[in-house]
């Protein structure tokens, strides 16, 4: 799959895509395939490294993407409140910026 990383604090060309592997979801998560990621204020502080939530993420590299929207493309052991190919918008905070994210099912409920 392909993801946006920040390996460094920067400004825009910061931004690098990286291919990384498709990771499968574990007991009490959905996988989430991504529709569309927000372009915020946010994500453009946290890729500066200047945002509260960058502090306490505290390193790089990191994929952004603070909200997304997509469909639940598989589920975890566990997961009974979510069905594959449900709509879900989400506020991971990081991970957005990806073809597909891993969340936790509990999140939601």
């Amino acid at each position: 799959m392909i993801d946006i990383v920040i390996p460094k604090f920067g400004g825009k060309e910061s931004l690098l895509p990286a291919e990384d592997e498709l990771l499968e979801p574990q007991a009490n998560e959905v996988r989430v395939k991504v529709l569309a990621a927000g372009v915020s204020f946010a994500d453009i502080l946290m890729r500066k490294g200047v945002h509260p939530e960058s502090w306490n993420l505290g390193r790089t590299p990191f994929t952004p993407g603070w909200d997304v929207v997509g469909v639940v493309d598989k589920l975890g052991d566990n997961v009974s409140t979510w069905q594959t190919g449900q709509m879900v918008a989400a506020l991971p905070i990081v991970g957005g910026y990806s073809e597909y994210i891993l969340l936790s099912s509990s999140a939601w409920t």
